[in-house]
């Protein structure tokens, strides 16, 4: 294979990659971990875990804040109400108990464009395709900086302190997805796993 059809199929393989990246669902890849010991009965009271302050959950300042740490539980209480989990305020009286970790990570990837299908010259004897003598146009490379942001969602066996569920979100980010309603869809499909009271 030659140098150009090598970058070629790269530029592709990129640009697939990037392509299918772009039309995941709300909480983008979602991984997620359930204990075979202990299980999370549908309808289960549940209570945040308690915490001294907002950085346990998230070092970075661009999320470590009482405005998004709110906005966080709120999406995560609305989702679990959703699936029939009933939310009470004294931990010690709670089934589960719930945290979360948030964090954003600085990436880049690379993008080619310019590349265009090959020509196609007719004439008495048909047609035919290809570059002609001097190859194809020359490509465009872009380096693409984003940020990816990982929010994991555990739940943890109160009585036995066994970690009972977790859920991990991927995803890329920008500052619109501080948003309550962008968070409410997040939190909604990471907990889609999870039993629904009659479900």
């Amino acid at each position: 294979m030659s140098l150009r059809l090598k970058h070629l199929a790269t530029a592709t393989a990129v640009l697939s990659m990037l392509g299918a990246a772009a039309c995941g669902t709300p909480a983008g890849k979602v991984d997620v971990l359930q204990s075979s010991t202990t299980s999370v009965a549908p309808g289960s009271t549940y209570a945040w875990a308690p915490i001294s302050s907002a950085s346990q959950r998230a070092s970075d300042p661009r999320v470590a804040n009482d405005i998004i740490q709110q906005r966080i539980v709120s999406a995560v209480d609305s989702a679990l109400a959703g699936k029939g989990f009933r939310r009470v305020s004294d931990p010690a009286q709670a089934t589960l108990l719930a945290s979360y970790h948030v964090g954003l990570e600085a990436r880049s990837d690379i993008q080619s464009t310019g590349m265009g299908a090959p020509p196609v010259a007719c004439g008495f004897r048909g047609c035919v395709s290809g570059w002609g003598l001097y190859g194809p146009p020359a490509l465009n490379v872009d380096t693409i900086h984003y940020t990816e942001g990982t929010m994991i969602l555990d739940l943890v066996d109160r009585a036995s302190g066994q970690l009972a569920w977790r859920a991990t979100s991927q995803r890329r980010v920008d500052s619109g997805d501080a948003d309550q309603a962008r968070l409410n869809a997040v939190a909604a499909d990471m907990v889609k796993s999870l039993p629904g009271v009659g479900g």
